[in-house]
């Protein structure tokens, strides 16, 4: 069974890929230490794999918008109750362009290895600063790694006072369905 995936391409509903002319996504991240890169990478490597054109960047070095793309999925970690800075400027930045084509967003924290709700609504929370300036469709938090040989002194040192434990809880099968999910809630 085929049928028109807007103009665009054409999906085999029963394959779930793409044939046809591909649609563009793209996937933006800030990172401080590695982990949320190496999440938005497997994001990227599942919408590959469902036949769409991926672009994954570093916010911090993108240096042009979501201009050309047919959706954004944009990645932040969570420090402070807060995307970092990068991430943030880049909403703000190309909040025309992002307003203009669908966007979802992820967020990754040491705290989202609890996925109860009040985990959740202080992650919903935290993303005010995103959602003040752009529509968003649908917002994933993933639950992070922590490394305490490549964090700073002062990140150490606020770790250890928040009594976190260090080890990597990143659930790739998580993060792999979500991305799965993606072209229908960017609808594509």
């Amino acid at each position: 069974m085929v049928t028109k995936v807007r103009q665009a391409g054409v999906r085999d509903v029963a394959g779930g890929k793409i044939t046809g002319v591909p649609r563009t996504i793209m996937v933006g991240y800030a990172t401080k230490y590695g982990s949320t890169a190496e999440i938005a990478d497997i994001i990227a490597e599942e919408l590959r794999a469902l036949g769409y054109i991926v672009d994954c960047v570093p916010l911090q070095k993108a240096r042009s918008g979501p201009e050309g793309n047919d959706a954004a999925v944009l990645g932040s970690p969570l420090y402070m109750g807060k995307w970092l800075a990068e991430a943030r400027e880049y909403v703000s930045r190309e909040r025309v362009a992002l307003g203009k084509i669908p966007v979802a967003v992820f967020s990754v924290g040491y705290t989202f290895r609890d996925q109860s709700p009040p985990v959740i609504q202080a992650g919903c929370d935290a993303l005010s600063d995103v959602t003040g300036f752009i529509p968003v469709r649908d917002h994933a938090f993933f639950p992070g790694k922590v490394d305490m040989e490549k964090v700073s002194a002062a990140d150490r040192a606020i770790l250890s006072l928040a009594k976190v434990t260090p080890g990597d809880f990143r659930d790739e099968d998580m993060v792999r369905a979500y991305a799965r999910r993606l072209p229908q809630i960017l609808g594509l």
